[in-house]
């Protein structure tokens, strides 16, 4: 098995990517045994099928679709008497290092275990590259390969929402906040582009996830100003207020208030 670089810490760490065939109904796996690594693993049939089970959930994996499950996981894969044969996958498996966990689990949490991966598309391309420079003769670039699994993830996240655009535009209005948070767009702005009336979105939005859109949007515009306030001393506020979302500084010191009930430090490092 080749692995990246092992010399930059805090990095996921590709352990394989390749492609394979199997032909017999022998090949399977059971996740709940493999608590080693835990290790996120995105695999995406090719050709034929695979049957992917969770608890009580079932789906045969067919061509263009692909499952993402962990090393550790309570689900298990085979090519059941359903499944068609030769079965030709396609498949990257990363350690979990550095913050490309939670991006995976959150990916899985609001998307499911069965991802549309379709042939050509940019989450595809991304891992056919991430296959190509692992296979390839040349030395292992870590920095690399994590920058391409940190980008193969948040491709198939912004593909699995244009997919629900239309079946379900609660859905996709919240995947819409989650990845674009750091547009300046009000509440209402974001409804336009989704399509339903903002009274709509902010009832349903609160009876399925069990808070505002509004608070939504404004935690995570939060949460990605206390970083860069974390990690700079010498960036304006007024520059770390427009590159998390706030439409001003004003805006951006209300709502730090609002929800930590104090000013914005001062002093920041």
């Amino acid at each position: 098995m080749k692995s990246s670089d092992s010399t930059t810490p805090g990095l996921p760490d590709i352990r394989i990517a390749r492609r394979e065939i199997h032909h017999t109904r022998y090949y399977s796996w059971d996740n709940t045994n493999r608590l080693s690594t835990r290790c996120l693993v995105i695999q995406r049939t090719v050709r034929g099928s695979c049957r992917f089970r969770s608890g009580d959930f079932e789906q045969e994996v067919i061509p263009e679709f692909a499952m993402l499950f962990r090393h550790g996981d309570h689900s298990h894969y085979d090519l059941g008497p359903n499944s068609k044969r030769p079965y030709e996958t396609e498949y990257a498996v990363i350690n979990p290092d550095g913050g490309i966990a939670k991006l995976f689990i959150n990916l899985r949490k609001h998307c499911g275990h069965i991802f549309r991966m379709e042939t050509g598309g940019k989450a595809h391309q991304l891992l056919l590259q991430l296959i190509l420079e692992f296979e390839s003769s040349q030395p292992s670039d870590r920095i690399t390969h994590a920058s391409l699994a940190y980008e193969l993830l948040l491709n198939l996240y912004r593909e699995q929402g244009s997919t629900t655009h239309h079946r379900d535009p609660v859905a996709y209005g919240r995947h819409l906040l989650e990845t674009r948070y750091r547009e300046s767009k009000n509440l209402k702005e974001w409804c336009a582009e989704i399509g339903i009336s903002r009274e709509h979105f902010s009832r349903e939005f609160n009876e399925r996830y069990h808070e505002s859109p509004s608070d939504f949007l404004r935690d995570l515009r939060l949460q990605h100003a206390r970083s860069l306030l974390g990690i700079s001393t010498h960036l304006p506020l007024e520059n770390i207020a427009s590159l998390s979302g706030f439409s001003s500084l004003q805006t951006f010191r209300r709502a730090y208030k609002q929800k930590y009930n104090r000013p914005i430090p001062r002093t920041r490092g």
